[in-house]
């Protein structure tokens, strides 16, 4: 389940999770739609991050707050958009994707995967990263059980973690406490993060039939749900967040 390097600290039991056998899946755009977030914009939009006395990662320029990306016209990133379909597919990516440290940041924020990949993390930067993988507690901010710490000490360090059970997982750096990311397994292949205008495409054919589509922020609680019909392998689905309910205003 994990290679290379593991530092030190309490970490939970793997779990044993049985995936669903995967099989060919046509790329083919399905479901697209937009997330906006309404009834105001959170205090920290767009705040500056303090890095304190750390040279290097001072050294790169002002680092923003990820936690809320909207648009100028309220279109909310990093919302994960999925369907509670256990297909897995076989025709994916030659490479694993990756999360990299870059400027002491964590690039991408958002990552979706479906059970059974393996994620790539890297660090580029030239200062010691110690990253925390973090199994989520649903309705909280921070809460969760830690599942194993990876050192990379150097530029060029990599290690790779197996993902097989659902669920939402955090990325924390041990040394750079404001360094964090999102990893969220779907129930399988049917999983998109909105971009920047908070616009998402789940690229996986479907057959026509009526679904539930879930949308989920870490900001917020509850996910919000909608049901969708797909009619000639395609579907429409917009979605709203309204700030009011959001843990973090």
């Amino acid at each position: 389940m994990l290679l290379s390097l593991t530092a030190c600290g309490k970490v939970a039991e793997p779990v044993v999770y049985q995936l669903t056998p995967a099989r060919e899946i046509a790329l083919k755009a399905s479901i697209q739609g937009q997330v906006k977030l309404i009834d105001g914009l959170p205090k920290n939009t767009n705040q500056r991050i303090d890095t304190g006395s750390n040279p290097f990662c001072a050294g790169h320029g002002q680092l923003v707050n990820p936690t809320w990306r909207i648009s100028d016209t309220g279109g909310l990133a990093d919302v994960v958009v999925s369907l509670n379909l256990s297909d897995r597919a076989t025709n994916l990516a030659d490479a694993s994707p990756l999360v990299d440290q870059k400027h002491c940041e964590f690039v991408p924020y958002m990552t979706v995967l479906q059970p059974g990949q393996t994620l790539k993390l890297r660090n580029s930067d030239l200062t010691f990263h110690n990253i925390r993988v973090v199994r989520h507690e649903a309705g909280t901010l921070n809460g969760g059980v830690n599942l194993v710490n990876l050192a990379q000490p150097a530029r060029g360090d990599e290690n790779e973690y197996l993902f097989n059970e659902p669920g939402v997982y955090r990325l924390e750096c041990d040394v750079h406490r404001w360094m964090k990311a999102w990893v969220y397994v779907g129930e399988g292949i049917y999983i998109a993060a909105t971009d920047k205008d908070g616009r998402f495409e789940i690229n996986r054919s479907l057959p026509d039939a009526d679904y539930e589509l879930t949308a989920w922020h870490p900001m917020f609680a509850e996910p919000v749900k909608k049901k969708i019909t797909v009619s000639q392998g395609k579907a429409v689905a917009n979605f709203n967040f309204s700030l009011l309910a959001s843990l973090q205003r």
